[in-house]
This record gives structure tokens, C-alpha cells and sequence, in this order.
């Protein structure tokens, strides 16, 4: 359990804003690892690595062997970021995973750290001792300490929300992991979703695992609308009547 109170080396100056941002983070560093490892259903044996090294073009590299490229391709300036990570993970792939999750979330649950990570008057040095201070607490692997210091000192630690939807990209695809979205006019009960899922497990590629997920939009009216990793499935009941209402429109031969 982190200390309610944080020590004035942590401080990192008297602004109260950084003061507020340590205390903020702080508090929901640790019982991320295990939220993060249930949902992504990642082992939690991974722990201490060495600094890793890869090189996202025109940044600063990491020091240490560079590993395989991922599967999946992204040439965007977020991608080649994700890229570099994912080939300074090394053999850490899946607590690099785990701690980037644990980022994400921090993202979205604290106004606090989000606001340091996405305000640019915030000192660099400051912002590095910072995310030292918290990753230090979340026991996050050397590699990830690294890659958040190559963001910080190249000015691109804005992007970090998307560099990490990219680098999970990357990881599933890794894995033999699916991403499939099924969205309904209104929730689907649990025997529906078990035949929902049935009928993708038969779609997906050998060897995959299928990772489900539900949402409910009134706006298609009725019927199914799945995305199975970049496939796109619609059924929905409106689609089908605006496909009715194109060919009622269509001229007579």
C-alpha cells in the first residue's frame, strides 16, 4: 500500500501541482498491476529487467539488444514509437504489456497525471523525475522507464495514449489474440453471447483466442454489427434498409 503521505525527495520542487500529480498517481500506481493483469489475463511472474534498447526514428535510443519486429505493421509516428518498444522488450514482452496497461488506465482515471503528461509548460527534468517516482512504485519494467524518457526528451510524450492502443496492437497480434466487438440495438443475454462467440471462434484463424467484447447502439436498430479484428461484419437492421432504400431508388430498365 503506497504511504498517504509522499516523501519531499518526491516532491520534485514546491509547485503544488507536481506535489498533487506525485500524490494523485501514486495512489492508484500499485493496485493497478493487478487490475491490469486480470483483464489482459497476463502473467504477473515478470518483474526486474535490464534497460532495453531500440530506436524510433529521430528519437533517443534505449542500450541493450534489439529484438524482433511485431507482426503487425504501423507506419505512423505513434507505430514506429510502439515499434521501438516492442523490439526493446525483449523476453519481457508480456510485463511491458502489463505496465503499459497500467499507464493507459492512469490516463484515464487521474486528471492529475494526465494533465502532466499532456502540458507542455511542465519542465522536462521534472516530468522525467516524475514518472521515475511513479513507475518506480508500480514496479514497472527498466525498458518502459526508458521508452517514457525518449518521449519526454523528443516531445512526443503527448502521443503516449496512442502509442500504447498501438503497442497492444502489436501485442495481441504477437499472441494469436482477436479483438472482437459485437454491437447490438440493446444487450445481449449471456446465451447469446455464448453463440455469438461460438460463431467467431469458427471464423477466427487457427490458433487464435478470441477476445469478446459488447456494446449496445439503438441507432442500428436491431441485428449485429462485428468487427473480428480488421474485418467488418454489419447486419444490423439499418444497414439493411438503407441497402433497401438504394435499390427502391435505383432507375427502372
Amino acid at each position: 500500500r503506497v504511504a498517504p503521505s509522499v516523501p519531499l525527495s518526491l516532491t520534485l520542487g514546491s509547485t503544488p501541482l507536481l506535489v498533487a500529480v506525485m500524490r494523485a498517481a501514486l495512489r492508484i500506481a500499485q493496485p493497478l498491476t493487478a487490475r491490469v493483469a486480470a483483464r489482459s489475463m497476463v502473467p504477473m511472474a515478470f518483474r526486474h529487467a535490464a534497460p532495453c534498447v531500440a530506436m524510433a526514428p529521430g528519437a533517443r535510443g534505449f542500450a541493450a539488444a534489439v529484438g524482433p519486429k511485431p507482426k503487425h505493421e504501423d507506419g505512423t509516428l505513434q507505430g514506429r514509437y510502439a515499434t521501438a518498444l516492442f523490439m526493446a522488450s525483449g523476453g519481457k514482452l508480456d510485463k511491458v504489456y502489463q505496465d503499459m496497461c497500467g499507464l493507459r488506465s492512469m490516463l484515464e482515471e487521474s486528471k492529475d497525471f494526465k494533465l502532466l503528461i499532456e502540458t507542455p509548460g511542465v519542465d522536462p527534468t521534472t516530468k522525467v523525475k516524475t514518472l521515475e517516482a511513479i513507475c518506480m512504485k508500480a514496479g514497472a519494467e527498466a525498458s518502459v522507464v526508458n521508452f517514457l524518457k525518449v518521449l519526454v526528451e523528443n516531445k512526443r510524450i503527448k502521443m503516449l495514449g496512442r502509442v500504447i492502443d498501438l503497442f497492444e496492437v502489436f501485442y495481441r497480434a504477437e499472441k494469436g489474440l482477436v479483438l472482437c466487438k459485437i454491437t447490438s440495438a440493446t444487450p445481449l443475454s449471456s446465451g447469446e453471447q455464448g453463440q455469438v462467440k461460438q460463431a467467431m471462434e469458427q471464423r477466427a484463424a487457427k490458433g487464435s483466442t478470441i477476445i469478446m467484447e459488447y456494446a449496445t447502439n439503438p441507432a442500428i436498430l436491431g441485428g449485429l454489427v462485428v468487427k473480428m479484428g480488421d474485418a467488418v461484419f454489419d447486419n444490423s437492421v439499418a444497414t439493411r434498409l438503407e441497402r433497401l432504400q438504394n435499390q427502391l431508388l435505383q432507375p427502372l430498365d
